[in-house]
């Protein structure tokens, strides 16, 4: 609506957002009619906030696309030099260009090391920006989830055998098969196991179980490390939040492995779980449906139509006879 301004000269005009309410007076009735109580409000100030709301929405959207295509020019960009980096000092540790110093070759061996280091950071970006694009994609086959375990805890043993850590697997006999990207659950495993390796102390055991729970598979990962404060908790799953951040931080890394590990479990119909204490280690846990990210009709038992049979029609007579006991 149009209010003005009587005491202004010459101002320009002012638009209002008003709301209206109208309700009719019973008790008052005027022939055959009743009256109607208008009540105006000005929702100028509630409008305009709505409009701020829906505008910075819009903003931190685009500053969200913006930053996983920024993160996806560059993980591209460092991904080559990065494997030339690793391919050549690989080379030169294994002696193909000619025999080094032992000085020569700690150089080499460190440089290698921190390659493949800055290499699997730009593989978690990479992934990262393509989950939240929605632009993975999972190719689903039918597989033996206890056969990925070995591969997952080899890929993982150096690291455990540096800190002295112990793992162990506790799989459930007769699993069923399950349907789902084979190499988005070995990352997952991977994933999991490298943060609770991470994270416990010296000589402590990190432990995974693999269980059915309804029609879902169970992946839990047990360690006995420092813990999670209940805020922390709340927070697992968003891109680059770590419980210990700033600059006196003791541990290494992105804080997109668990970023990762939801992104991969939502991806196919699951959920990534949480349980934890400061001091008494943590237990996360990946729940995948059996039947995949969409179930269909042909991958599960056949569904019988039922229908309602029709009432008998009631009998009258049989309550006016007499029955006798035999």
């Amino acid at each position: 609506m149009r209010r003005d301004d009587p005491h202004a000269v010459g101002g320009v005009p002012q638009f209002i957002w008003v709301e209206a309410h109208f309700s009719p007076i019973r008790d008052q009735m005027v022939g055959s009619r009743y009256e109607v109580t208008a009540l105006l409000r000005d929702v100028t100030e509630r409008k305009d906030s709505e409009a701020a709301m829906t505008e910075a929405r819009r903003a931190a959207e685009e500053t969200s696309q913006a930053k996983s295509r920024f993160l996806a020019t560059i993980g591209h960009e460092l991904r080559t030099p990065l494997n030339a980096v690793v391919g050549f000092s690989e080379m030169m540790t294994s002696g193909i260009g000619g025999e080094l110093s032992p000085t020569h070759r700690e150089y080499a061996g460190l440089i290698h090391q921190s390659g493949k280091h800055l290499l699997d950071v730009v593989g978690m970006l990479l992934d990262m920006s393509r989950i939240e694009a929605g632009k993975f994609e999972i190719s689903t086959a039918r597989f033996q989830p206890d056969e990925i375990v070995p591969a997952c805890f080899a890929m993982v043993d150096t690291m455990a055998k540096a800190r002295s850590i112990t793992l162990e697997a506790q799989i459930e006999s007769g699993l069923p098969t399950i349907l789902a990207d084979e190499r988005a659950c070995r990352q997952i495993l991977i994933n999991l196991l490298s943060n609770a390796i991470k994270f416990s102390h010296v000589g402590d055991t990190v432990t995974l179980v693999v269980k059915r729970q309804g029609q879902s598979l169970s992946f839990a990962v047990r360690d006995q490390g420092i813990g999670m404060a209940p805020m922390a908790l709340e927070r697992i799953g968003e891109p680059f939040f770590q419980a210990q951040d700033g600059l006196n931080r003791q541990y290494e890394g992105t804080g997109l492995g668990l970023s990762i590990v939801k992104g991969l479990a939502e991806l196919h119909g699951g959920a990534l779980r949480a349980m934890s204490e400061i001091g008494a280690g943590t237990t996360m846990t990946v729940l995948l449906p059996i039947n995949g990210p969409a179930t269909k009709l042909e991958e599960t038992v056949a569904v019988l139509p039922l229908h309602r049979e029709p009432a008998a029609a009631p009998i009258d007579s049989w309550q006016n006879e007499k029955r006798k006991a035999q």
